[in-house]
């Protein structure tokens, strides 16, 4: 799994891990049941806090992206494609609403967006 944190943005560090691991899950590159790196290696790896990377995985498990096993680790919650085809959809949710809001301001009709969309 390969991580990096962007020292100069105003995405906080544990944000940009949060975000880098559940896109992992939810893209399929990161499977069920696989072990999520120790904290403490992650945090000497990216140069950053302990507490930062804290947060981060404290985050992945509150949203159930991810399981803490006593004395193992943390691990990819298991997930049915349907479970994953929902979390992709509800990801995407903020952005396209912000999208629809711009065309809309833009006088964009419903054909021209679709239009704009099959060829990006």
């Amino acid at each position: 799994m390969k991580l990096s944190v962007l020292p100069n943005t105003s995405t906080p560090a544990y944000k940009q891990l949060y975000d880098q691991i559940s896109s992992q899950i939810l893209s399929g590159v990161l499977k069920s049941g696989t072990a999520l790196p120790p904290i403490r290696t992650v945090s000497k790896e990216l140069g950053i806090s302990v507490i930062t990377v804290r947060s981060a995985w404290d985050a992945l498990i509150a949203e159930g992206f991810v399981e803490a096993r006593a004395g193992s680790g943390c691990y990819v919650a298991p997930f049915t494609d349907e479970m994953v085809l929902k979390r992709r959809a509800d990801a995407l949710k903020a952005p396209l609403e912000e999208l629809l809001s711009t065309a809309r301001s833009l006088g964009f009709t419903k054909k021209e967006l679709i239009k704009i969309i099959e060829k990006a």
